[in-house]
């Protein structure tokens, strides 16, 4: 590895107090019925019962694809707290919000002086693209791309190494396009319009960043032309976690031979890979396809292929009139306009400072005091899905064992960590934003190679998360709010954004934080138990024989089915295929957590108290709010077709319908949609 490489700048820190006023919180509680349609019957649509009168009225803010109940009320309570925290006036004593704020300010900046250091930045890297005349020069600026954080036809980094939990391996991943994978094959309603937008914004950035209109032209058209061949050849989001088609492990010789046209040799020198391990091509047909394609196309088309790269990896850090068409097209995608300014950039400060701005969230906005409550309550699913998972009937005694010993051995990472990974003391300046964005990019980078070789702790909270258009590590996304497991450790990460009143509230009844947040737990619990592949240490060890899965599979007919029978939007169906895995742990996830409920309240799970609601019957609310949804039916339409999770209307309806206690709850009749029974029942785990 070069001696850049491996000399980065690491630091640990000590946060010190901050004093500013947080939002005043009621310290009692009471349900919410703003949401309600009260004539709606519960027992035919529960989703409309509890969330028409707010779904039916919502205003969907114009920079967003949807509004949401919960949600957006925890992003309410959260925005005057992180408007002090990022643009507060205060003398702060803590060296790391001093940062944070100088990377937020940068991006605020919008004049001449910053725009002039932005151009600077530029168009450095944009002549050394132009400079480009020869495959040995393209190779070359690859090699540096990546070093800046911005990986051009392939991602390398460290990633689990399925075959030996203790270590991080190398691994070489598709590159990342602009657009969604239907769009460039087709399977999207609209396709062809949204194609030709595209790539007449692709040819304005071009044209804002110097060509000339008719090059801009032509070259968006190459542009689209090599995104396309590319993405053909991309696998899903989901089977680049699925071992049978995502592992596939090389020497050094057997990828020179597989893309002889790219140079490896130099480009491993560059991250520091030896190959004294394995190295992993989650997908051997794209490489192959990267390489044909470098064997057949010209120079020129390359260039401008970088320059677009380039120039959609900077987007909202670009000097102001790039970053403008980015920002308008990457919202008018599906029919929005952009956010606030102060929006997009805690989004940008999270996207490069994300450890920091999460420490600094996670410990001051949320709590060690919240976090506590939250793990009680995880405690109490955890629980109950152990006891199911044993008692499971169509899996067999093995496998019920070793599942339930899984579930026993997990580690459930709550809120946030108590040892934080490690942050960079790159040089940061409040007049250069796009300066600050690839000096925070270039120590992300350093820290993905320097993670090949290095050992695996459990502890960690290294994991990658995908939530939104962040995808990044768990530490560095905490003021998401998201749930989700880590097979390869055996765990879940439930962020400290999930912490927040309402999606979780620690002065709440305990029914509520069961039907909201601890549905969300069982949900996730869910998945690791359907990642049989993967046993209680997080080894790549099936704990299932070929006959669990096929009873397995027999019961998945049935969500399937349910799925199917679901209208979304304009006679569109819902591809009961595509969800089935989230649908899964929907149906499932509220079960364990309405069981785990009923062992700790009892009988009084079904006394009504005064507000006329029992317990189970405030549980179920609670679940449903925590779905209450309006969309743009364009983006409805949109997500009919490539999204894995339903709409929340069948999120909410569908699960509590296979719930005989749910039915019992509200005095539905076998007659009513709410209540199934017999063959028309799922019940997976």
């Amino acid at each position: 590895m070069k001696s850049a490489m491996r000399a980065s700048a690491l630091r640990m820190v000590t946060l010190l107090p901050l004093v500013f006023a947080l939002p005043a919180q009621s310290q009692s509680w009471r349900l919410d019925r703003s949401t309600f349609d009260v004539s709606a019957d519960a027992c035919s649509d529960f989703y409309q019962y509890v969330c028409g009168s707010w779904s039916d009225s919502a205003s969907i803010r114009a920079d967003r694809s949807e509004a949401w109940w919960a949600r957006d009320h925890a992003e309410e309570r959260d925005r005057e707290a992180l408007t002090q925290l990022l643009a507060g006036r205060d003398r702060a004593p803590d060296p790391e919000l001093a940062r944070v704020r100088t990377f937020f300010g940068s991006c605020m900046a919008q004049d001449a002086g910053a725009d002039s250091a932005g151009w600077a930045t530029l168009r450095t890297w944009l002549a050394r693209i132009d400079a480009v005349d020869s495959r040995v020069r393209l190779m070359a600026l690859v090699r540096d791309l990546h070093a800046a954080g911005i990986s051009v036809l392939f991602q390398y980094s460290g990633e689990p190494d399925r075959n030996d939990r203790s270590r991080f391996r190398a691994e070489i991943h598709q590159g990342v396009l602009a657009l969604p994978l239907p769009f460039y094959s087709g399977a999207i309603p609209g396709v062809r319009e949204r194609a030709s937008a595209y790539r007449a914004y692709v040819a304005r950035m071009l044209e804002l960043s110097g060509s000339d209109t008719a090059a801009a032209k032509r070259d968006a058209e190459e542009i689209f032309r090599l995104e396309a061949a590319l993405a053909a050849e991309s696998l899903s989001f989901s089977d680049r976690f699925e071992p049978s088609a995502s592992e596939h492990v090389v020497t050094i010789d057997g990828l020179v031979r597989l893309a002889p046209h790219f140079e490896w040799r130099p480009y491993f020198d560059t991250v520091g890979y030896t190959g004294a391990r394995p190295l992993n091509i989650t997908s051997p047909n794209y490489i192959a396809r990267v390489d044909k394609l470098l064997d057949e196309t010209a120079v020129e088309s390359w260039r401008a292929f970088l320059r677009w790269q380039l120039l959609n990896a900077l987007g909202a850090a670009l000097p102001a009139p790039l970053a403008d068409e980015y920002l308008q097209f990457g919202a008018s995608l599906f029919g929005g306009v952009r956010r606030s300014r102060f929006d997009e950039c805690q989004f940008a400060t999270l996207k490069a400072m994300g450890v920091e701005l999460s420490r600094q969230y996670s410990l001051r906005l949320v709590g060690k005091q919240a976090r506590e409550a939250a793990r009680e309550v995880v405690e109490g699913v955890r629980e109950q899905t152990s006891r199911a998972a044993f008692q499971t009937a169509w899996l067999s005694e093995d496998a019920r064992r070793s599942t339930k010993r899984k579930i026993d051995g997990l580690s459930a990472k709550v809120g946030f960590p108590d040892t934080w990974p490690a942050t960079g003391i790159f040089p940061l300046r409040a007049d250069a934003f796009l300066d600050n964005a690839l000096a925070a990019r270039a120590f992300e980078q350093r820290r993905a190679w320097q993670r090949v070789y290095a050992a695996r702790r459990r502890d960690s909270w290294e994991t990658t998360v995908y939530p939104n258009a962040a995808p990044g590590m768990a530490a560095a996304r905490l003021i998401i709010p998201n749930g989700y497991p880590d097979i390869f450790t055996n765990s879940i990460v439930l962020t400290a954004g999930y912490l927040r009143p309402p999606l979780f509230d620690s002065r709440a009844p305990i029914e509520v934080q069961y039907g909201s947040f601890g549905a969300m737990v069982g949900h996730e619990l869910v998945h690791v138990l359907e990642n049989h592949q993967y046993d209680p240490v997080g080894e790549a060890h099936d704990l299932w024989s070929a006959a669990d899965a096929t009873a397995h599979d027999t019961r998945m007919g049935c969500v399937r089915d349910q799925g199917n029978q679901f209208v979304v939007v304009d006679n569109i169906p819902l591809d009961g295929a595509l969800t089935a895995d989230e649908n899964v742990a929907d149906f499932s996830g509220i079960v364990h957590a309405y069981a785990a409920l009923s062992r700790k309240l009892g009988s009084r799970l079904i006394k009504q108290d005064a507000d006329g609601f029992t317990p189970a019957q405030r549980f179920f609310i609670a679940y449903a709010q925590s779905w209450c949804t309006a969309v743009r039916p364009e983006y409805t339409r949109q997500s009919a077709v490539r999204e894995s999770h339903a709409p929340n209307r069948f999120r909410v309806n569908a699960p509590l319908s296979n719930m005989p206690e749910f039915a019992a709850a509200f005095s539905c009749s076998a007659s009513t949609p709410m209540a199934k029974t017999g063959a028309s029942r799922c019940a997976v785990w």
